[in-house]
């Protein structure tokens, strides 16, 4: 019988802190070519999506398929809205190997991770100000990366549902006391008092606006991972270095997607992330934007990094 792992047993695993050097290892992976990392979305119906992403490198024991799946239906009753598994199989026979019903928490650990590997690299070192835009988990999980990387001091939340953001803002402050965390409702003043922004919705149309943004921000936006979503205004990443996990995603999906579309921006205008690693970064003058769509070999290298206590425990 295949190995079953639920959600309490893969918890322990996985916290943002470890699962940095992986999300280095899969960007990494995705520009020099080594990873095989498909992706297909299906829309069983208009208020629910499912991503089916798989993922093999030459060198890892093991190769993982993910069906991730995230409803509106369920987030519409106060239930969690995401669910899924990862299949686990042999890289030299393709037996399964085991089934983690992890109901997305390593996407929502390695996403968190991958913020936090942005920020690192992309915002200001002396940031002080931060703005989260959305109140669910990976919005607490994005400040959590954030503020682990960079002096905050301030820290707005926006989010749709007021009792969302104010248990968010409750939660943040037990963690972090020596941070002003704030609830607020003025999206553009928030924007333009903040030195970074993450968004972290599953919004169709941008939510922020380029009048909005001044020079020197740094924005990473999670939330943009099929051809429906954009969270932030295209019009953005013309006058911004603009930073995706993979250009072949960043072709289809979010506000890169629709950059180009415009004519506001060209392919040659992406740069990938794991070509920026292990360089000089950016100058402290410039506006930065990171669009992240979610990659398979992500959660390849973040289950492999813990695959052997898990496998073992059982």
């Amino acid at each position: 019988m295949i190995p079953f792992f639920g959600p309490e047993a893969i918890r322990p695993y996985l916290d943002i802190e470890s699962l940095v050097p992986t999300a280095e290892r899969a960007f990494c992976a995705i520009s020099d070519g080594t990873a095989q990392a498909p992706v297909y979305v299906l829309h069983p119906n208009d208020l629910a999506d499912i991503h089916v992403k798989s993922a093999s490198l030459p060198d890892c024991p093991i190769f993982t398929v993910k069906m991730a799946g995230w409803s509106q239906v369920l987030a519409d009753r106060g239930e969690a809205a995401s669910s899924g598994l990862i299949a686990v199989f042999d890289s030299e026979t393709c037996r399964p190997l085991a089934i983690l019903q992890d109901d997305h928490l390593i996407s929502d650990y390695r996403t968190a991770a991958a913020g936090a590997l942005v920020a690192k690299l992309l915002a200001p070192e002396d940031a002080t100000s931060a703005l989260i835009v959305g109140s669910g988990t990976q919005a607490r999980l994005q400040a959590e990366a954030l503020m682990m990387v960079r002096p905050i001091k301030f820290l707005r939340i926006w989010g749709r549902s007021d009792t969302a953001v104010e248990r968010l803002v409750r939660d943040l402050q037990h963690s972090f006391p020596s941070v002003e965390i704030l609830k607020t409702g003025d999206l553009p003043s928030a924007v333009k008092q903040s030195d970074v922004i993450v968004t972290t919705t599953g919004a169709k149309e941008p939510l922020i606006r380029a009048e909005w943004v001044r020079q020197g921000q740094h924005i990473t936006s999670v939330g943009s991972d099929d051809t429906t979503k954009c969270e932030i205004d295209p019009a953005i990443l013309k006058n911004a270095h603009v930073y995706v996990d993979a250009v072949e995603s960043a072709l289809k999906y979010g506000a890169p997607s629709r950059a180009i579309a415009k004519g506001l921006l060209c392919k040659a205008n992406l740069a990938e992330l794991g070509l920026l690693i292990g360089s000089a970064g950016k100058s402290q003058v410039d506006t930065t934007v990171a669009c992240l769509s979610g990659l398979g070999v992500q959660d390849l290298t973040a289950v492999n990094g813990f695959w052997d206590k898990l496998i073992s425990s059982k």
